[in-house]
């Protein structure tokens, strides 16, 4: 007897709350938050529209059917709207959101202290193959920095011949214009 009114205490007690719970949640709870985003942001175009004010009407993307056509503000009926809206889709959410199951608070799993076991070897397992991992990429970057130590090596080596060429090619022209001048 107590088994049944502890099961019978944890779940949803009626029609309504069974079908939320175990088909509407699964299957629909990402549309409907997703539906009143879109909600959110068609408000707020209505709404930015309607403080635009009649500036608002000659933007050219703006469909001129939102608009009063004595005012040329957007139409107080699409503010109200958009509003009610919103308001019936936060309430879908809300609804959603209530009978949206609880997650456990820890240490009531059913399995035991197996599952911690396994993920503890895993971890380790994870952990290993990522100093593994680590260990590769840095024997590859010390070769690359032998690599590029030997590049800048030779470029410096490189340098000071061109300074060598550079210094005889001044004193090559130096004796030149002296026996030019001479």
């Amino acid at each position: 007897m107590a088994t049944q009114q502890k099961n019978t205490s944890s779940g949803p007690k009626t029609g309504f709350g069974r079908y939320m719970v175990y088909t509407f949640i699964p299957n629909y709870a990402n549309n409907v938050q997703g539906l009143v985003y879109m909600g959110a942001a068609l408000l707020i175009i209505i709404v930015g529209l309607r403080g635009l004010g009649t500036v608002a009407y000659d933007i050219p993307v703006v469909p001129k059917f939102l608009f009063d056509s004595e005012t040329h503000k957007v139409a107080p009926m699409w503010v109200m709207t958009s509003l009610f809206l919103e308001f019936a889709l936060l309430m879908v959410l809300a609804i959603v959101t209530f009978f949206t199951p609880e997650e456990p608070m820890g240490g009531h799993d059913s399995h035991g202290a197996a599952a911690p076991v396994i993920d503890a070897k895993i971890n380790e397992a994870e952990v290993l193959k990522l100093k593994q991992a680590m260990a590769e990429i840095k024997a590859m970057a010390d070769e690359d920095m032998k690599l590029m130590n030997a590049y800048v090596d030779n470029i410096g080596k490189v340098n000071q011949k061109l300074a060598a060429v550079k210094a005889d090619f001044f004193k090559s022209m130096s004796e030149l214009k002296q026996v030019f001048k001479g």
